[in-house]
């Protein structure tokens, strides 16, 4: 059984869902603490392809005390954020080779009437899988009610914390991010008998956009405008486990 497992970001890119797709459980954990500036409530997409010019898309969120988790902060002015979105895109993308179908699923994804943050980018991102195919087992970790996993959770460090998660879902593998190699440790894995993998995106992805030079790493809103279902599909699958 492999397990993987992120903060539920919006509109992510590509690499985030490589990560739900390789995976038979990929846990939504929005009980970690929100980082301002990072991507729970931000992305990056086209505003001008002639210019080459690329900006964040971002959603506002509540003032409140920085040391509370992403599941206890809550969008200030969601309907306003998701027209403005719709309404950008609508302009960006609209001579995009897969725009109607793209746009509607976006719009599904945002027709969602719970402003808290985690629940909110749980929906999104569900939606956009489902559209895609990923058939692994999401689990959204901010609805379980074991009082005895979530004292683990919330009192480990990240180490501690991931080998916990994959003991307690009887997964015997993890997959992570590439971004991870730092916070986790192969030796310290396998001592627990679960073996730790990193999904390296591959860095010749290339699917055209409508600038002159492909720019990486952009929201998957800019992955699905631009490709049919079936070339999202197979550039899900360009990535390594190390």
């Amino acid at each position: 059984m492999t397990l993987g497992a992120m903060q539920p970001y919006l509109f992510p890119y590509l690499g985030y869902f490589q990560l739900m797709s390789c995976v038979d459980i990929y846990l939504f954990c929005g009980n970690l603490q929100y980082i301002r500036h990072g991507w729970v409530n931000r992305n990056r997409i086209f505003v001008d392809h002639k210019k080459q010019e690329t900006r964040y898309f971002t959603f506002s969120v509540v003032k409140d005390d920085y040391r509370k988790n992403i599941n206890q902060r809550r969008y200030s002015d969601l309907k306003k954020d998701c027209d403005y979105l719709k309404r950008n895109l609508f302009q960006i993308y609209r001579k995009a080779p897969n725009f109607e179908e793209a746009y509607n699923i976006i719009e599904e994804a945002v027709n969602f009437n719970d402003d808290n943050v985690s629940n909110f980018n749980v929906n999104v991102n569900s939606v956009i899988a489902r559209y895609l195919g990923i058939r692994s087992r999401f689990i959204n970790v901010d609805v379980i009610e074991d009082k005895g996993f979530i004292a683990n959770f919330c009192q480990s460090n990240c180490e501690e914390r991931v080998i916990y998660l994959c003991k307690y879902f009887n997964a015997n593998c993890y997959i992570n991010a590439i971004g991870g190699t730092s916070l986790y440790h192969k030796d310290v894995f396998l001592d627990n008998n679960i073996k730790l993998g990193f999904l390296s995106t591959d860095d010749n992805i290339i699917y055209r956009q409508q600038g002159k030079e492909f720019v990486p790493n952009l929201s998957i809103i800019d992955v699905i405008m631009n490709n049919k279902v079936s070339d999202t599909k197979r550039l899900l699958k360009k990535y390594q486990i190390v």
